[in-house]
């Protein structure tokens, strides 16, 4: 008897069916049983190896308890092996789910077919609990039958990341779609479990295009693993069970008013429900129903936003946020106004839009534009709606949020100077018929222009002045930070 042991997502179970499709070559008549078959009657399962073995089902009530099914098989097999050069192979996968009863069962077969000549292997394969359970003072008889063991253990960072990358390759990507800080948070957050390297990577994926990004760095799978991992925050919560409890009243605050933030942002499903294809009255019907109550859409929205940003419960919160005050907080500014969908879009990034009084001014935020079809997220659900029918609920308000030099003033004008002012200057474009030179020391003319340029560029109201508007747009074009879902029509 061979005992396989590893944790859940090892491989044990693709092993095992290796195993099986490799025996028949091999001389060897394998049957292969799991956690399923062992929830049916034990009568149930032991008849199944008769017809796996290619031995006929006994017929007679008195042949099918459970001591005949066993010294029926075990001589049925004896017989077979005079006549046939085959041995037998059985594959108990998921094996700790197999009672003590279950196990004495195993070991009486095992013993019986030993009597009758037959050639009877036996493969355990189990989390590190059955080898514990097979190992103590209380282990069944059949411990003493192992002649083999194999432990399975975790792959190491180089074989992570070759797994992955063979199974991008096995997909068909020509593309690595990770960043190299991302493939290297992949492979320490996966701890070399091939399942849980699968479902991290697949939900990084997954998000990945929900947002039109192209590449997937470590704070993405910093968030992918907060989400993706339920026991991610019971292992904070034990590790700082400590500092928690002496921190008292104000640190069960904080962690509550984190919690409530996380729960209340909701998840987002991998694909939005399209409504575009639905007549404008249909589709606003639709959309009016898939709306949240208000004060819970709101938070959701702003907290999608936030997430989108990766900004952290410790930078601010949802409420504050939400105020949406020129500046949040030191580098992260709020703007608000009003504008079309096609300005809008030229920003190129996920913006609160504020629908109209008749829907009480219930926020929703924009994640995809197209030339007919926009994508929102309503605090709870995605939809793709047609741009006309959109325009029968918004109101044109619109509130968007943006980094921004720590150092930036609320306004820059000609003649103005200071650190502000190297921020503006390292995002402006470049006339390209100017001749390069050095940048200059103060607001000048030239800076004007190109001021100028850019706002008419976004549509926002030509003044020469770098206020909340300009500096969004500046801000816009850097391509970190989250933009708008491509592929919407």
């Amino acid at each position: 008897m061979t005992l396989v042991t590893g944790e859940r997502g090892i491989g044990k179970t693709l092993l095992c069916m290796l195993v099986e499709a490799d025996a028949l070559s091999r001389g060897i008549r394998a049957v292969r049983h799991g956690e399923g078959d062992y929830a049916l009657e034990t009568i149930a399962w032991l008849r199944s190896l008769y017809a796996g073995f290619g031995l006929p089902l006994p017929l007679s009530a008195e042949a099918n308890t459970q001591e005949h099914l066993v010294d029926g098989l075990a001589t049925g097999l004896g017989r077979l092996t005079h006549h046939v050069n085959h041995r037998f192979l059985w594959i108990l996968d998921d094996a700790e789910e197999l009672s003590d009863d279950d196990l004495a069962i195993v070991m009486r077969l095992l013993v019986a077919c030993e009597k009758a000549g037959a050639p009877f292997h036996i493969m355990l394969a189990g989390e590190p609990s059955l080898r514990e359970r097979l190992a103590g003072p209380d282990a069944p008889e059949l411990a003493s039958r192992i002649r083999s063991r194999l432990p399975m253990g975790p792959l190491n960072g180089e074989e992570s990341e070759r797994y992955v990358r063979h199974r991008l390759h096995v997909a068909g990507t020509t593309q690595m779609p990770f960043s190299r800080l991302g493939l290297r948070s992949l492979r320490d957050d996966g701890k070399g479990n091939p399942r849980r390297l699968n479902t991290l990577a697949h939900r990084a994926l997954e998000r990945a295009a929900e947002r039109g990004e192209r590449s997937i760095g470590e704070r993405a799978l910093s968030f992918v693993v907060r989400e993706a991992l339920p026991q991610h925050a019971q292992y904070w919560l034990r590790r700082f069970r400590k500092p928690i409890l002496v921190a008292g009243i104000l640190a069960a605050v904080l962690f509550v008013g984190g919690a409530a933030t996380w729960f209340l942002t909701g998840h987002s499903p991998s694909r939005p429900k399209s409504l575009v294809t639905a007549t404008p009255e249909q589709a606003l019907e639709k959309f009016k129903d898939a709306l949240p109550p208000p004060d819970v859409g709101k938070v959701r929205v702003w907290g999608e936003l936030l997430a989108r940003w990766q900004i952290t419960s410790k930078e601010t919160s949802v409420a504050n946020a939400i105020n949406c005050d020129a500046t949040i907080f030191p580098g992260f500014a709020c703007v608000s106004g009003r504008g079309s969908l096609d300005q809008l879009r030229r920003f190129d990034r996920p913006i609160v839009l504020e629908l109209d009084e008749t829907h009480a001014k219930q926020q929703v935020l924009l994640v995809g534009a197209g030339d007919e079809a926009v994508r929102l997220y309503l605090g709870g659900k995605y939809v793709e709606l047609t741009r006309e029918a959109f325009a029968q609920v918004w109101s044109g308000r619109f509130y968007a949020v943006f980094r921004v030099d720590p150092a930036m003033p609320l306004k820059l004008a000609r003649g103005d100077t200071g650190e502000g002012l190297a921020w503006v200057l390292a995002r402006l474009p470049r006339d390209p018929g100017a001749p390069t030179a050095t940048p200059p020391t103060s607001f000048d003319r030239s800076v004007e222009a190109r001021v100028l340029g850019l706002q008419q560029r976004f549509g926002i109201a030509a003044d020469g002045v770098v206020g909340p508007e300009t500096m969004f747009a500046l801000s816009s074009l850097e391509t970190d930070g989250p933009h708008l879902a491509r592929g919407v029509p």
